[in-house]
């Protein structure tokens, strides 16, 4: 009997042995669908990414300006990357391959106020298979309903009242609905698209703001400036009131929150343009126990890579025919590397005053290449016409530029002249002032990046101007081609 209970009580020591070792795998073979993490993603609009605060500290060459301290906690929790990019600085291209997976081109939506081809598939599809509510709060911006089938909450609004320019009742609601189902939320704020009409201007006065140096120091301009961080702080409120619903509804733990900056502001040289200024983004990832917080990683990955990255990271299996590639990778860092360039694709047909620009780029880590295929044509938007009757920023540089101020000559040349070939040393010239094309030490350079470039138009079906010229196909909202 002594012999029977002795061999019982050593089989139970090995048993528990055994299952404490192994309670990772145990727990991960039982482990019920509701462990699925949650995610957010937040997305700002029209936000130059050096107007994050821990991006303005992070480098020596950005212009000090901002105040972002929700989102700068953000980042102490978890991951900051410092080479993301969006293909398009236009808002419905860049959300619409954001939430696709697909390069503009390729899935039809390029233009401004484009379409998607039907039948393309996107987030709210792939995640709802995955047992998820996949929803949309704020900003929308997106065509048709058929490829972007979210639950679509208030759209928000730009106005000067409220906590934010979307629903927070509403977003809080959606994320205690039913502890039992993961969600996806998506939050699109209209922060800090123009016309500027929120925040606390008193943060940021105009006479003590620097100016950064790819534009030109005006009055008009430092006005200008001084409204959009006035919005840039409060989009940074809108993060910290989303992550209060968070705390208060105990998903803190088990969601997976990104944040990122959408394409450049709405002021030259940003939005409408490949430069850094209009394609990378900040992009910030908190995941409680699988992201080692405050850290960053240099690698380099476009808004293509967020759809399957985000479903590797549940567990999914990626579909075929995405253009992105999981980089789940540089999230857990096992790697600091994931794509060798990040490709540039813009339309500039069917955006308002647009003229017949398409431009193309690709950059690798040092090297930034920009065709201009129709570089005889005027490049084109609000902004340029509003310089012929001296209102607004351009208006304001017109003025210097007429009184003999070199610089803004300069600058306002370089907007709206520019030649058939740019290249930029990125690390030496981080906001692209001064073209290299011209010298014929960089010849190798635009070779190799060139061949690069046209590989990847001819796997997207883009045939340059022959697609700019096509864009209106693939708008049915708005149309403002010439």
């Amino acid at each position: 009997m002594k012999n029977i209970v002795g061999f019982a009580l050593a089989f139970t020591s090995i048993l528990i042995f055994h299952l404490q070792a192994h309670a990772g795998a145990f727990n991960k073979i039982v482990m019920p669908e509701t462990s699925k993490p949650n995610i957010i993603i937040m997305l700002s609009d029209d936000t130059n990414w050096f107007d994050i605060g821990v991006y303005d500290r992070f480098y020596d060459f950005t212009p000090k300006n901002a105040n972002t301290p929700h989102i700068d906690r953000l980042a102490s929790e978890g991951l900051m990357l410092t080479s993301a990019f969006t293909a398009t600085a236009l808002c419905s291209p860049t959300r619409q391959q954001l939430y696709t997976g697909l390069f503009p081109v390729r899935s039809g939506a390029y233009p401004q106020h484009s379409d998607a081809n039907v039948g393309t598939l996107s987030v709210a599809h792939y995640f709802q298979e995955l047992g998820y509510r996949v929803g949309l709060a704020g900003k929308r911006h997106i065509s048709p309903r058929s490829v972007y089938p979210f639950e679509y909450l208030s759209e928000g609004t730009k106005g000067a009242d409220g906590d934010a320019t979307f629903s927070l009742d509403e977003v809080e609601e959606f994320i205690s609905r039913d502890a039992k189902e993961p969600f996806f939320l998506i939050i699109a704020s209209h922060n800090p698209h123009g016309p500027y009409n929120r925040g606390d201007l008193s943060l940021f006065p105009a006479n003590r703001l620097n100016v950064p140096p790819f534009l030109v120091d005006t009055p008009a301009m430092r006005n200008e400036l001084m409204k959009y961080y006035a919005e840039v702080n409060d989009l940074d409120n809108e993060v910290g009131a989303v992550d209060t619903l968070l705390e208060r509804t105990q998903t803190k733990t088990n969601t997976l929150f990104i944040f990122t900056s959408e394409q450049g502001a709405g002021m030259p040289f940003a939005k409408y343009t490949t430069y850094d200024t209009g394609l990378k983004t900040a992009f910030i990832v908190r995941w409680p126990e699988h992201i080692k917080p405050n850290t960053h990683n240099d690698a380099i990955v476009q808004y293509v890579d967020v759809v399957p990255t985000l479903i590797d990271a549940v567990g999914g299996e990626i579909p075929d025919g995405l253009d992105g590639t999981s980089f789940l990778g540089v999230l857990e860092n096992t790697t600091q590397k994931h794509n060798e360039y990040a490709y540039g694709v813009h339309t500039t047909r069917n955006i308002h005053e647009g003229s017949d620009y398409p431009i193309r780029s690709i950059r690798d880590t040092r090297y930034k290449l920009i065709l201009n295929l129709l570089s005889e044509n005027d490049f084109s938007n609000l902004l340029t016409v509003n310089r012929s009757s001296y209102r607004g920023t351009l208006g304001d540089w017109q003025k210097r530029a007429e009184a003999g101020d070199k610089w803004a000559q300069n600058r306002i040349q370089a907007y709206i002249n520019r030649p058939p070939v740019e290249l930029y040393n990125i690390i030496d010239d981080p906001y692209e002032l001064t073209n290299l094309a011209g010298q014929a030490t960089h010849k190798p350079t635009i070779d190799r990046l060139s061949t690069h470039l046209y590989a990847w138009m001819e796997s997207q079906g883009d045939q340059g101007i022959a697609t700019e010229l096509s864009a209106c196909e693939h708008t049915a909202s708005y149309k403002a081609c010439p």
